[in-house]
Protein backbone atom coordinates (compact mmCIF):
# COMPACT_ATOMS: atom_id res chain seq x y z
CA UNK A 1 0.00 0.00 0.00
CA UNK A 2 1.24 3.51 -0.86
CA UNK A 3 0.47 6.23 1.66
CA UNK A 4 1.26 9.81 0.67
CA UNK A 5 2.61 11.81 3.62
CA UNK A 6 0.30 14.70 4.45
CA UNK A 7 3.22 17.15 4.45
CA UNK A 8 3.60 16.59 0.70
CA UNK A 9 0.41 18.61 0.17
CA UNK A 10 2.31 21.68 1.30
CA UNK A 11 5.39 21.00 -0.83
CA UNK A 12 4.06 20.64 -4.37
CA UNK A 13 1.17 21.50 -6.65
CA UNK A 14 -1.56 18.89 -6.74
CA UNK A 15 -4.39 17.90 -9.06
CA UNK A 16 -6.68 14.92 -9.48
CA UNK A 17 -8.52 12.86 -6.86
CA UNK A 18 -7.37 12.24 -3.29
CA UNK A 19 -8.61 10.54 -0.13
CA UNK A 20 -7.99 12.32 3.17
CA UNK A 21 -8.31 10.05 6.21
CA UNK A 22 -6.74 9.38 9.59
CA UNK A 23 -6.84 9.96 13.34
CA UNK A 24 -5.96 13.65 13.50
CA UNK A 25 -8.85 15.79 12.36
CA UNK A 26 -6.94 18.99 13.18
CA UNK A 27 -4.20 18.13 10.68
CA UNK A 28 -6.86 17.29 8.09
CA UNK A 29 -8.75 20.54 8.69
CA UNK A 30 -5.51 22.51 8.33
CA UNK A 31 -4.81 20.79 5.00
CA UNK A 32 -8.34 21.52 3.77
CA UNK A 33 -7.94 25.22 4.56
CA UNK A 34 -4.55 25.26 2.87
CA UNK A 35 -5.93 23.72 -0.33
CA UNK A 36 -8.81 26.21 -0.37
CA UNK A 37 -6.56 29.24 0.06
CA UNK A 38 -3.85 28.09 -2.35
CA UNK A 39 -6.01 26.98 -5.27
CA UNK A 40 -9.18 29.09 -5.05
CA UNK A 41 -8.78 32.83 -5.56
CA UNK A 42 -10.41 35.08 -3.01
CA UNK A 43 -13.90 36.08 -4.09
CA UNK A 44 -14.17 33.22 -6.59
CA UNK A 45 -15.34 30.55 -4.13
CA UNK A 46 -18.86 30.51 -5.60
CA UNK A 47 -17.53 29.38 -8.97
CA UNK A 48 -14.48 27.31 -8.07
CA UNK A 49 -15.18 25.66 -4.72
CA UNK A 50 -17.82 22.99 -4.03
CA UNK A 51 -18.63 20.94 -0.93
CA UNK A 52 -20.82 17.83 -1.10
CA UNK A 53 -22.17 15.41 1.47
CA UNK A 54 -21.29 11.84 0.50
CA UNK A 55 -24.32 10.50 2.35
CA UNK A 56 -26.70 11.78 -0.33
CA UNK A 57 -24.44 12.31 -3.34
CA UNK A 58 -24.78 10.29 -6.55
CA UNK A 59 -21.95 9.39 -8.91
CA UNK A 60 -23.67 11.16 -11.78
CA UNK A 61 -24.02 14.43 -9.88
CA UNK A 62 -20.39 14.35 -8.76
CA UNK A 63 -19.07 13.50 -12.23
CA UNK A 64 -21.11 16.32 -13.74
CA UNK A 65 -19.68 18.77 -11.22
CA UNK A 66 -16.13 17.52 -11.92
CA UNK A 67 -16.51 18.38 -15.61
CA UNK A 68 -17.28 22.06 -14.89
CA UNK A 69 -14.28 24.23 -15.77
CA UNK A 70 -12.87 26.79 -13.31
CA UNK A 71 -13.74 30.47 -13.76
CA UNK A 72 -10.77 32.88 -13.82
CA UNK A 73 -8.72 30.28 -11.94
CA UNK A 74 -6.27 27.53 -12.84
CA UNK A 75 -7.99 25.02 -10.56
CA UNK A 76 -11.41 24.04 -9.33
CA UNK A 77 -11.67 22.33 -5.92
CA UNK A 78 -14.34 19.87 -4.78
CA UNK A 79 -14.58 18.35 -1.30
CA UNK A 80 -16.79 15.36 -0.57
CA UNK A 81 -17.57 14.82 3.13
CA UNK A 82 -18.63 11.38 4.32
CA UNK A 83 -16.30 9.50 1.99
CA UNK A 84 -17.06 6.21 3.72
CA UNK A 85 -20.78 6.49 2.98
CA UNK A 86 -20.18 7.55 -0.64
CA UNK A 87 -17.76 4.65 -1.20
CA UNK A 88 -20.47 2.05 -0.51
CA UNK A 89 -22.16 2.59 -3.86
CA UNK A 90 -19.22 3.37 -6.15
CA UNK A 91 -19.14 1.48 -9.49
CA UNK A 92 -16.20 0.39 -11.67
CA UNK A 93 -17.07 3.12 -14.15
CA UNK A 94 -16.45 5.76 -11.50
CA UNK A 95 -12.87 4.60 -10.97
CA UNK A 96 -12.29 4.87 -14.73
CA UNK A 97 -13.65 8.40 -14.53
CA UNK A 98 -11.22 9.24 -11.71
CA UNK A 99 -8.32 7.99 -13.85
CA UNK A 100 -9.10 10.65 -16.44
CA UNK A 101 -9.85 13.72 -14.31
CA UNK A 102 -8.53 16.92 -15.87
CA UNK A 103 -5.51 18.77 -14.53
CA UNK A 104 -7.78 21.70 -13.67
CA UNK A 105 -9.56 19.74 -10.91
CA UNK A 106 -8.74 18.82 -7.32
CA UNK A 107 -11.27 16.34 -5.92
CA UNK A 108 -10.84 15.42 -2.26
CA UNK A 109 -12.84 12.74 -0.45
CA UNK A 110 -12.91 13.37 3.31
CA UNK A 111 -13.11 10.49 5.79
CA UNK A 112 -13.51 12.77 8.82
CA UNK A 113 -14.41 9.97 11.25
CA UNK A 114 -11.52 7.69 10.22
CA UNK A 115 -13.96 4.90 9.36
CA UNK A 116 -12.85 4.05 5.84
CA UNK A 117 -12.56 0.28 5.29
CA UNK A 118 -9.00 -0.37 4.11
CA UNK A 119 -9.93 -3.80 2.78
CA UNK A 120 -12.34 -2.42 0.18
CA UNK A 121 -11.78 -1.21 -3.36
CA UNK A 122 -12.32 2.51 -2.64
CA UNK A 123 -9.41 2.79 -0.24
CA UNK A 124 -7.24 0.43 -2.28
CA UNK A 125 -7.76 2.54 -5.41
CA UNK A 126 -6.35 5.68 -3.77
CA UNK A 127 -3.60 3.78 -2.00
CA UNK A 128 -2.46 2.05 -5.20
CA UNK A 129 -2.30 5.40 -6.98
CA UNK A 130 -0.38 7.06 -4.11
CA UNK A 131 -3.32 9.37 -3.41
CA UNK A 132 -4.41 8.12 0.01
CA UNK A 133 -3.25 10.80 2.44
CA UNK A 134 -3.18 9.84 6.09
CA UNK A 135 -3.31 12.32 8.96
CA UNK A 136 -1.90 10.19 11.78
CA UNK A 137 -1.45 10.74 15.49
CA UNK A 138 1.80 12.63 16.03
CA UNK A 139 4.73 11.21 17.93
CA UNK A 140 8.20 12.16 19.14
CA UNK A 141 9.62 15.33 17.66
CA UNK A 142 6.41 16.11 15.76
CA UNK A 143 4.32 16.56 18.90
CA UNK A 144 7.15 18.62 20.43
CA UNK A 145 7.14 20.88 17.35
CA UNK A 146 3.35 21.16 17.41
CA UNK A 147 3.32 22.43 21.00
CA UNK A 148 6.22 24.82 20.45
CA UNK A 149 4.85 26.14 17.16
CA UNK A 150 1.36 26.75 18.52
CA UNK A 151 2.59 28.68 21.56
CA UNK A 152 5.12 30.72 19.57
CA UNK A 153 2.41 31.74 17.07
CA UNK A 154 0.32 32.93 20.02
CA UNK A 155 3.27 35.01 21.26
CA UNK A 156 4.11 32.88 24.29
CA UNK A 157 7.51 31.61 25.45
CA UNK A 158 8.20 28.10 26.76
CA UNK A 159 11.45 26.28 27.49
CA UNK A 160 12.44 23.03 25.77
CA UNK A 161 12.28 21.11 29.04
CA UNK A 162 8.80 22.48 29.81
CA UNK A 163 7.59 21.38 26.37
CA UNK A 164 8.73 17.85 27.21
CA UNK A 165 7.05 18.14 30.62
CA UNK A 166 3.82 19.38 29.06
CA UNK A 167 3.83 16.67 26.39
CA UNK A 168 4.39 13.91 28.92
CA UNK A 169 1.82 15.24 31.36
CA UNK A 170 -0.84 15.76 28.68
CA UNK A 171 -0.99 12.02 28.01
CA UNK A 172 -1.14 12.61 24.22
CA UNK A 173 1.40 9.82 23.60
CA UNK A 174 -0.56 7.33 25.69
CA UNK A 175 -1.96 4.30 23.92
CA UNK A 176 -4.64 4.16 26.61
CA UNK A 177 -6.01 7.66 26.05
CA UNK A 178 -8.14 8.70 23.10
CA UNK A 179 -6.65 12.19 22.97
CA UNK A 180 -6.44 14.23 19.76
CA UNK A 181 -4.59 17.38 18.77
CA UNK A 182 -7.85 19.28 19.19
CA UNK A 183 -7.92 18.10 22.82
CA UNK A 184 -4.29 19.14 23.27
CA UNK A 185 -4.98 22.50 21.63
CA UNK A 186 -7.81 23.07 24.13
CA UNK A 187 -5.39 22.35 26.98
CA UNK A 188 -2.90 24.83 25.51
CA UNK A 189 -5.60 27.48 25.16
CA UNK A 190 -6.44 27.10 28.85
CA UNK A 191 -2.79 27.72 29.69
CA UNK A 192 -2.76 30.88 27.57
CA UNK A 193 -5.58 32.24 29.71
CA UNK A 194 -3.88 31.28 32.98
CA UNK A 195 -0.50 32.77 32.09
CA UNK A 196 -0.13 36.43 33.00
CA UNK A 197 3.35 37.06 31.56
CA UNK A 198 3.23 35.54 28.05
CA UNK A 199 5.19 32.53 29.30
CA UNK A 200 4.14 28.92 29.91
CA UNK A 201 6.02 27.30 32.79
CA UNK A 202 5.41 24.27 35.01
CA UNK A 203 3.33 26.18 37.50
CA UNK A 204 0.90 27.12 34.72
CA UNK A 205 1.00 23.60 33.27
CA UNK A 206 0.24 21.98 36.63
CA UNK A 207 -2.65 24.37 37.31
CA UNK A 208 -4.17 23.87 33.89
CA UNK A 209 -3.77 20.21 32.98
CA UNK A 210 -6.87 18.04 33.10
CA UNK A 211 -6.35 15.04 35.35
CA UNK A 212 -5.86 11.76 33.52
CA UNK A 213 -4.23 8.41 34.13
CA UNK A 214 -0.99 9.41 32.42
CA UNK A 215 -0.53 12.58 34.46
CA UNK A 216 -1.18 10.52 37.59
CA UNK A 217 1.45 7.99 36.56
CA UNK A 218 3.77 10.95 36.10
CA UNK A 219 3.05 12.05 39.69
CA UNK A 220 3.28 8.48 40.98
CA UNK A 221 6.75 7.88 39.54
CA UNK A 222 8.00 11.20 40.94
CA UNK A 223 6.78 10.30 44.43
CA UNK A 224 8.20 6.79 44.11
CA UNK A 225 11.67 7.96 43.13
CA UNK A 226 11.65 10.67 45.78
CA UNK A 227 11.04 7.85 48.28
CA UNK A 228 7.86 9.49 49.48
CA UNK A 229 5.89 6.47 50.68
CA UNK A 230 2.68 8.26 51.62
CA UNK A 231 2.39 10.20 48.36
CA UNK A 232 3.36 7.12 46.31
CA UNK A 233 0.55 5.09 47.86
CA UNK A 234 -1.90 7.96 47.41
CA UNK A 235 -1.03 8.36 43.71
CA UNK A 236 -1.17 4.58 43.27
CA UNK A 237 -4.71 4.61 44.69
CA UNK A 238 -5.70 7.43 42.30
CA UNK A 239 -4.46 5.37 39.37
CA UNK A 240 -6.44 2.39 40.57
CA UNK A 241 -9.60 4.54 40.85
CA UNK A 242 -9.00 5.73 37.27
CA UNK A 243 -9.07 2.04 36.23
CA UNK A 244 -5.42 2.02 35.22
CA UNK A 245 -4.40 -1.64 34.84
CA UNK A 246 -2.15 -2.96 37.62
CA UNK A 247 0.04 -4.50 34.91
CA UNK A 248 0.73 -1.12 33.32
CA UNK A 249 1.58 0.50 36.64
CA UNK A 250 3.91 -2.39 37.34
CA UNK A 251 5.58 -2.06 33.92
CA UNK A 252 6.24 1.64 34.58
CA UNK A 253 7.91 0.78 37.89
CA UNK A 254 10.08 -1.81 36.11
CA UNK A 255 11.07 0.74 33.46
CA UNK A 256 11.94 3.37 36.07
CA UNK A 257 14.14 1.00 38.07
CA UNK A 258 15.86 -0.17 34.89
CA UNK A 259 16.63 3.44 33.90
CA UNK A 260 18.06 4.16 37.36
CA UNK A 261 20.33 1.11 37.08
CA UNK A 262 21.44 2.06 33.56
CA UNK A 263 22.25 5.59 34.69
CA UNK A 264 24.26 4.36 37.69
CA UNK A 265 26.24 1.88 35.60
CA UNK A 266 26.95 4.32 32.77
CA UNK A 267 28.09 7.14 35.05
CA UNK A 268 30.30 4.80 37.08
CA UNK A 269 31.95 3.77 33.80
CA UNK A 270 32.77 7.35 32.87
CA UNK A 271 30.01 8.11 30.37
CA UNK A 272 29.30 11.80 29.84
CA UNK A 273 25.70 13.00 30.15
CA UNK A 274 25.02 13.23 26.41
CA UNK A 275 26.48 9.76 25.83
CA UNK A 276 24.48 8.26 28.70
CA UNK A 277 21.25 9.93 27.58
CA UNK A 278 21.63 8.65 24.01
CA UNK A 279 22.49 5.15 25.21
CA UNK A 280 19.44 5.10 27.50
CA UNK A 281 17.22 6.31 24.64
CA UNK A 282 15.45 9.05 26.63
CA UNK A 283 14.97 12.81 26.26
CA UNK A 284 16.76 15.54 28.20
CA UNK A 285 13.87 16.19 30.58
CA UNK A 286 13.50 12.55 31.65
CA UNK A 287 17.27 12.12 31.83
CA UNK A 288 17.62 15.08 34.22
CA UNK A 289 14.99 13.55 36.49
CA UNK A 290 16.67 10.13 36.49
CA UNK A 291 19.96 11.86 37.29
CA UNK A 292 18.40 13.61 40.28
CA UNK A 293 16.55 10.51 41.50
CA UNK A 294 19.68 8.35 41.32
CA UNK A 295 21.05 10.05 44.45
CA UNK A 296 18.23 8.49 46.46
CA UNK A 297 19.26 4.90 45.77
CA UNK A 298 22.14 2.51 46.24
CA UNK A 299 22.99 0.65 43.02
CA UNK A 300 23.17 -2.68 44.86
CA UNK A 301 19.64 -2.17 46.21
CA UNK A 302 18.36 -1.31 42.73
CA UNK A 303 19.81 -4.54 41.29
CA UNK A 304 18.23 -6.61 44.07
CA UNK A 305 14.88 -4.90 43.70
CA UNK A 306 14.99 -5.26 39.91
CA UNK A 307 15.58 -8.99 40.26
CA UNK A 308 12.51 -9.21 42.48
CA UNK A 309 10.48 -7.36 39.87
CA UNK A 310 11.61 -9.76 37.16
CA UNK A 311 10.28 -12.63 39.26
CA UNK A 312 6.98 -10.89 40.00
CA UNK A 313 4.96 -13.27 37.86
CA UNK A 314 5.89 -16.04 40.25
CA UNK A 315 4.85 -13.87 43.21
CA UNK A 316 1.49 -13.23 41.54
CA UNK A 317 0.96 -16.98 41.09
CA UNK A 318 2.08 -18.20 44.49
CA UNK A 319 0.80 -15.53 46.90
CA UNK A 320 -2.74 -15.36 48.21
CA UNK A 321 -2.54 -11.56 48.19
CA UNK A 322 -4.24 -9.53 45.49
CA UNK A 323 -2.07 -7.84 42.87
CA UNK A 324 -3.09 -4.48 44.31
CA UNK A 325 -1.89 -5.35 47.82
CA UNK A 326 1.28 -6.95 46.48
CA UNK A 327 2.10 -3.80 44.52
CA UNK A 328 1.45 -1.69 47.62
CA UNK A 329 4.01 -3.82 49.49
CA UNK A 330 6.56 -3.34 46.70
CA UNK A 331 5.97 0.43 46.77
CA UNK A 332 6.59 0.54 50.51
CA UNK A 333 9.77 -1.55 50.15
CA UNK A 334 11.10 0.68 47.37
CA UNK A 335 10.44 3.93 49.21
CA UNK A 336 11.43 3.02 52.78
Amino acid sequence: MNILQYREIYKKDISGAFLFYGYERLLMDNAIEYVKKKYVSRGMETFNLSLYDGNNLTEDKLMSSCETLPVMNDKRVIFVKGANAFSESVTKEFYKFLDNIGEFLILVFLDEDNKIDKTKTFYKYFSKNNRAIEFPKLSGKDIFNFIEGYLVRKGFDISKSDISYLSLKSGYDSKNLDMTLYDLKNELDKMLVLSEVKKIDREVIDRSMTQNADSNIFNFLDALCNKNTEKSLMEFKKLHLLNEPIERIFSMIVRQVRLLIMYGDLKSNGYKDVQAMNYMGIKQYEYSKISKFSHNFDLKFLYQFYEKLLNIDEYFKTTQLSKYILLEMLIVEFTK
